[in-house]
């Protein structure tokens, strides 16, 4: 049974101009917004930013599913990529919250193209 249903729209330009401005800047939007390994993915791209504003929307996305919970921190939700497939990996509050709905599953899908990223989240329970 279907819980939620998020969708995010990132323009990647707005993500391009913060990761090619001021490096401090940069470093703290990445630092905050994405783990280690979100990064590591997106930094392997050469357009990094399409990437990183995929990651960014599929996060906004996920809290419009859940009902946008108050607390939940960017680092709490992360974007693998476990057998070439985009998939979550919630922890914390975002967990949490997913707990209080009863979500069994969640189902993500990323694109981007023509200068926006896009993401939608589908978060699924079990019939009780």
């Amino acid at each position: 049974m279907i819980v939620g249903l998020g969708m995010d729209v990132v323009e990647v330009a707005r993500i391009r101009r913060i990761l090619g401005g001021p490096a401090g800047i940069a470093r703290r939007f990445l630092g905050r917004c994405f783990t280690d390994a979100e990064r590591r993915y997106c930094d392997g791209y050469r357009d990094r930013a399409a990437r990183y504003a995929a990651r960014f929307a599929a996060k906004e996305a996920l809290a419009k599913a859940l009902g946008a919970p108050a607390g939940i921190g960017w680092l709490e939700v992360e974007v693998v990529r476990p057998e070439g497939v985009p998939a979550l990996v919630l922890r914390g509050a975002a967990a949490e919250a997913a707990a209080r709905l009863g979500v069994a599953r969640t189902h993500l899908t990323l694109t981007h193209d023509g200068g926006i990223a896009a993401a939608t989240v589908v978060v699924e329970g079990d019939v009780r």
